[in-house]
């Protein structure tokens, strides 16, 4: 099963109590949560992932290939 297409969508909210212990994070800090679906070109999802992270700790970069 060959991956064909990423969808992510990042969104930012306040973080659950549990979430807050775990990131250690100072009070009235959001959180940024990514969300990954890969799947192939038959729409066969591969891969799911989601990952929270303490919105000031965290930066995202992406580079895109333009198709001819």
């Amino acid at each position: 099963m060959e991956p064909d297409v990423i969808t992510e969508t990042l969104c930012a909210r306040m973080p659950k109590p549990e979430e807050v212990e775990q990131l250690q994070l100072p009070s009235g800090e959001p959180v940024m949560v990514l969300t990954r679906t890969t799947s192939t070109r038959e729409g066969r999802v591969v891969e799911f992932a989601r990952g929270v992270h303490a919105a000031s700790r965290f930066a995202w970069s992406y580079t895109f290939k333009i198709p001819d």
